[in-house]
């Protein structure tokens, strides 16, 4: 009901634009009918006058021909002066009634060039206004859908604020530490910085750091070159995850890169892989430990 409403309120609209459109052009059509008329009109009076002046003249010329055999010289002379139209000056007048008229046509002519404009572009929104309100009412129509929220993390047999997963309990910080500090914090908890041992362990941690930002784990260059586990996993044997272009060990920093961490840039994939940092930085961290009872 309400959208036969507003299609009928703008056609309503539109066709009176139209009303006075048309109006405005007929308007000009009897201003055109009513020139020609008078220019006609004025042809046939002109016509008229000038054979009856020229009847007067003729009778003129006769009486002035017979007269001027009785009249004296001084008469003759003094003769009243005949009076001949001046076409010169009419021609001006009509010019400048044409030049009036083309002028008012003009712009009456831009003024309707406006008109349609306006129309036309009147006819685009209400379109647009059309196929925007069936369009909400589309999908006004559909069933709504709801977003599958995520799995709930598994507290299982882990303190409160860590989770569990493949017989080991993870517990990620939000306020930051430097390195040495956030595993002094793990060491506290009966546990330590995270040791990342395959790539379903990645993934998992991945999947429960929600800041924006790299995450210390518990990977530590000892030596220049000798990376080390600080649970004694044998570096070596174990899978490396480090991201592209790591370790770097970057030299601007005064104390180096010696410390491992979760990297904050995310792939496409959600996976977060490994960086190198200054072990003074200050960053969350990842803590690993046993479950309760073990």
């Amino acid at each position: 009901m309400f959208h036969t409403q507003y299609k009928c309120s703008h056609i309503v609209i539109l066709n009176k634009t139209f009303v006075k459109i048309k109006a405005q052009w007929d308007a000009i059509l009897l201003i055109l009918l009513s020139v020609i008329l008078l220019r006609k009109g004025r042809k046939q009076k002109t016509i008229r006058t000038a054979a009856e002046e020229g009847n007067t003249n003729i009778n003129d010329m006769d009486s002035i021909t017979y007269d001027r055999f009785n009249a004296t010289e001084n008469e003759i002379n003094h003769t009243t002066p005949k009076y001949f139209p001046e076409p010169g000056r009419q021609n001006r007048k009509m010019y400048i009634i044409y030049g009036v008229l083309v002028l008012y046509m003009l712009i009456l002519t831009v003024a309707v060039g406006i008109k349609i404009s306006q129309v036309s572009k009147e006819v685009a929104d209400v379109t647009l206004s059309l196929q925007t309100f069936e369009t909400s009412i589309k999908e006004a129509s559909k069933p709504l859908q709801f977003e599958k929220l995520p799995e709930p993390v598994v507290q299982g047999p882990c303190e409160v604020n860590w989770v569990f997963f493949k017989d080991s309990c993870y517990f990620h910080s939000t306020a930051g530490q430097n390195w040495q500090n956030a595993e002094n914090m793990c060491v506290r908890k009966k546990s330590h910085l995270v040791v990342v041992n395959n790539l379903d362990e990645l993934d998992f941690l991945s999947s429960i750091v929600k800041l924006p930002t790299s995450y210390w784990i518990g990977l530590v260059e000892k030596d220049e070159g000798q990376w080390s586990w600080v649970d004694g996993t044998d570096y070596k044997a174990s899978e490396h995850f480090w991201d592209e272009g790591q370790p770097d060990d970057w030299n601007v920093r005064v104390n180096g890169e010696d410390c491992g961490q979760l990297h904050g840039r995310i792939r496409a994939d959600k996976r977060r892989f490994w960086n190198d940092a200054d072990c003074t930085l200050s960053y969350p961290y990842i803590c690993e430990g046993k479950p309760k009872g073990q």
